[in-house]
């Protein structure tokens, strides 16, 4: 892999590392200023008799103004409140700030001492600490800004105001002069910056030319949550050939949570036994840099719950949503009827079907993804007493209410799933995360038909049979879901035009999510564990 291949991911990757580290640099400025500025009450009232109390109480002023902004700033910047446009505004205060003393000066000291005095030596150095922003187009904005307000302000108050005879240092030519030099100081402190960056990009991709997590390269991280993040990576082992893998690790803050680790190795170790075309497979679980990581099959697409977004919560076509529930059904089917080495079932129940750990590729593939909390149905009634665990408003009746279940819940969930992608609305509503436990148990869902009209009663008679809050009511098997399914005709037949249909929408959506912004956390499959509920009952 050469430096010219990885020069586009590195450019990604460290422009998306500044963008998120802008919120904590800001944090950082506000906190400095507010204190600087609050310091500056105290000194502009001491310099009070020498000055003069009307020069003294302008600077007491806007020192106060200022404290107030950044004090107010910090505590929304703390609060995970951030917006680009935030240091743009930040820096044109910041150098605007030896302006207005400029002006206060000219009122109450005259124009000689205006342009002569103290504050000004600071212009240059705002407009380099500008830099620290890591954006080269601040810096040059700051000295083109600071040569404006410069010379406006000279040429509409100050030089009305001088005398004939002026000394030649405070005449147009120097004052023009200083104005260039402003400018000149941002353009060096932007090449400055440039340069910098430049550096930074070629020493990464240096280092990916090294081993990174023993044999994996990573290249740009495509989602992160509360205790995880995913990136994108190459296999390289020492025969030459390359594979790309997408590399999931455990974020350095939660390598000593217990619990998560064993989460994380549990769905290694079950994972890496299954094979089966619409389950991602895993291929290898490792501890590199004090964390552990775990590399999966790469899928080219999104969640179905990002798919379902990008369409607005539209309804999936209905060949393309029978298609998905098809394949899970064939995952499901197979992950339920897995047996042991001994020959013996192991009653594997996924536990966490929903569109988030659904996977769509850009080809129409379906993988179900995340299963950090599948178990046997014998062990799964035993992982706490009294609690459950899954996503709120996919759970069955009975495994929200902590009863025992097996793989006929995970069906419910992939109901619940169908009847999201046939509608673009849940099936089980509420505001809360407690009246969304309950929903399963209380709510009746109106059939799909009822939102959606092209869904036919033969499709609806297959949803509503999946709802079923009855067990023994509920469609059987994966196995029984597929032949259902495969019985559909018309538009709503999942074979053989469900996944071209599938695979069109897959790639409009990419098209369309081909932004800066990373996609939410509750959309990337095995990153919401935080949010995963263990809920008492």
């Amino acid at each position: 892999m050469t430096p010219h291949t990885l020069t586009s991911p590195v450019s990604r990757f460290l422009d998306s590392h500044l963008r998120r580290d802008a919120q904590a640099r800001e944090l950082s400025v506000a906190r400095f200023m507010a204190g600087l500025s609050g310091a500056s009450v105290v000194v502009a009232a001491a310099l009070g008799p020498s000055i003069g109390w009307g020069l003294t109480q302008a600077l007491m002023g806007l020192s106060a103004v200022l404290c107030v902004y950044y004090t107010v700033l910090w505590r929304v910047l703390r609060s995970g409140a951030f917006h680009p446009a935030i240091p743009w505004i930040n820096v044109a205060i910041e150098v605007s700030i030896p302006a207005v003393v400029l002006a206060f000066d000219l009122r109450y000291q005259g124009p000689i001492y205006a342009l002569t005095a103290p504050t000004l030596v600071i212009w240059p150095t705002l407009i380099t600490l500008a830099t620290l922003r890591s954006n080269p187009r601040l810096a040059l904005a700051a000295g083109i800004l600071v040569a404006a307000e410069y010379l406006g302000i000279y040429f509409l108050f100050v030089r009305p105001l001088l005398p004939e005879e002026v000394l030649i240092t405070l005449s147009p030519r120097f004052i023009a002069t200083r104005a260039f030099f402003f400018v000149a100081a941002g353009v060096f402190t932007a090449t400055l910056a440039r340069h910098f960056l430049q550096l930074t990009r070629g020493a990464l991709s240096a280092l990916r030319e090294q081993e990174v997590m023993g044999k994996y390269v990573l290249h740009e991280r495509v989602g992160a949550g509360g205790m995880a993040e995913v990136y994108r990576a190459t296999y390289c082992p020492e025969g030459g050939f390359q594979k790309q893998v997408a590399l999931k690790r455990i974020l350095p803050s939660f390598t000593d949570n217990e619990e998560f680790v064993t989460l994380f190795r549990q769905e290694a170790e079950l994972c890496s036994s299954l094979n089966h075309p619409n389950i991602v497979q895993v291929f290898d679980l490792g501890r590199h840099g004090g964390t552990y990581f775990l590399a999966m099959e790469f899928v080219d697409g999104m969640p179905l719950s990002s798919l379902a977004r990008a369409l607005g919560r539209r309804p999936l076509p209905l060949a393309a949503a029978t298609f998905i529930a098809a394949e899970l059904a064939a995952a499901l089917d197979y992950l339920h009827r897995r047996t042991g080495p001994d020959g013996q079932p192991l009653r594997l129940v996924h536990r966490d079907v929903n569109p988030p750990n659904v996977l769509v590729s850009r080809f129409g593939e379906v993988k179900l993804s995340d299963f950090g909390i599948a178990r046997g149905a014998a062990r799964a009634q035993l992982t706490v007493a009294g609690s459950v665990r899954g996503k709120v408003g996919y759970m069955a009746p009975e495994q929200a209410m902590g009863r025992p279940f097996d793989g006929r819940a995970d069906l419910f969930a992939l109901g619940l799933t169908l009847y999201e992608a046939l509608t673009g609305r849940r099936a089980l509503q509420g505001q809360t995360q407690e009246a969304l436990l309950r929903a399963s148990v209380d709510q009746t869902p109106e059939p799909p038909s009822r939102f959606n009209p092209e869904v036919p009663p033969a499709l609806d008679a297959v949803v509503m049979r999946l709802l079923e809050k009855d067990p023994a009511r509920r469609t059987a098997s994966g196995a029984d879901l597929r032949a259902e399914l495969l019985m559909l005709e018309g538009a709503a037949a999942p074979y053989p035009r469900g996944q071209a249909v599938l695979a069109q929408a897959a790639r409009d959506a990419l098209e369309q999510a081909r932004r800066p912004e990373e996609p939410a956390a509750e959309d990337m499959p095995g990153l919401h564990e935080s949010r995963k509920l263990t809920a008492r009952v």
